[in-house]
């Protein structure tokens, strides 16, 4: 089989791209809309995930020890809830701590405080706050704390409180991830079609000298060559385009976009710069693929192999 030079394609697929000028910006036009439709579910996805961490991170279980419990024995216990499977930190809350918090968190309230100066000790419980790599684990740090080596020394775990807001956000995350790789492959599928449907009226000029190639003896990829350079072209300008706009209103959006979290402690902006071959990488290489696979295809109805 005849393999087609590629300078001799890729200064034909520039004539063809050429001579087509507007059909091929309009091919290039829906592919500038497809990279945004992408790059927009992009900046979604990777807010959505870093606001759940967000929330995720607010997220634990308060394991109250009994009031008769030994310190000795307490840190013993923090020692082998840090040694459970996704356990990220534990931290431990003595009587005193949790007596100066409760304190500070109810000094404007004076009957509260009159309360306790009434009780005259402290009736607070030392604890342990328990915070997991994520949201699954929690029910089988729970589970792991009802073995009766802690029954005496545990008087209550908050995880039936926070257990349903727990499998909420569980539930959340698991749909959110499901959800955006459902809308990623069918806006794929989607540009596929609408630019192959574009890209084959640029080809429909060529139909003719399509035919008579093929019916000379042409090798597909003889053919097929031009067109697949006419469509890398289109894609490799669409990503240009897409990356100038990008960043910039990128720059704009993220102050507004950064009132999402507390603080502003993420910024969508300084991800993409951190990340800046990353999004290079995405977005060029799937317009360039884009325009690659819509170009054979769309040739591909002319050819008869």
């Amino acid at each position: 089989m005849r393999i087609f030079p590629l300078g001799r394609a890729i200064y034909s697929g520039v004539v063809h791209f050429w001579r087509n000028i507007w059909i091929s910006l309009a091919a290039t036009g829906v592919m500038i809309l497809t990279l945004a439709m992408m790059s927009v579910l992009l900046l979604v996805t990777i807010l959505g995930q870093n606001i759940i961490k967000g929330i995720e991170s607010k997220v634990d279980i308060t394991v109250f020890m009994a009031d008769d419990a030994q310190e000795a024995a307490v840190m013993a216990v923090k020692t082998d809830i840090e040694g459970f499977k996704n356990v990220e930190d534990v931290t431990y809350v003595s009587k005193d701590q949790a007596l100066s918090a409760f304190r500070e968190k109810h000094k404007d309230n004076p009957r509260i405080s009159q309360a306790l100066e009434e009780i005259g000790n402290n009736p607070l419980q030392s604890a342990l706050v328990v915070r997991a790599n994520n949201t699954d684990a929690y029910d089988s740090i729970n589970e792991s704390l009802k073995s009766p080596k802690y029954e005496r020394l545990i008087a209550r775990v908050t995880y039936d409180d926070n257990s349903e807001i727990i499998t909420r956000l569980s539930t959340v995350m698991k749909t959110t991830r499901r959800v955006g790789l459902g809308i990623t492959v069918a806006l794929g599928i989607i540009a596929v079609l609408v630019t192959f449907n574009t890209i084959r009226l640029a080809i429909y000029g060529y139909h003719r000298e399509i035919e008579i190639m093929t019916l000379v003896g042409a090798s597909p990829w003889f053919v097929k060559g031009p067109f697949v350079i006419e469509g890398i072209l289109a894609g490799g300008i669409a990503s240009i385009v897409t990356l100038v706009f990008f960043y910039p209103l990128l720059y704009i959006m993220s102050p507004k976009v950064g009132a999402f979290f507390v603080d502003n402690q993420f910024s969508i902006y300084n991800w993409a710069v951190n990340n800046l071959l990353l999004v290079i990488f995405l977005i060029c290489g799937t317009g360039i693929l884009i325009g690659a696979i819509s170009s054979v295809i769309a040739v591909q109805r002319y050819l008869k192999e």
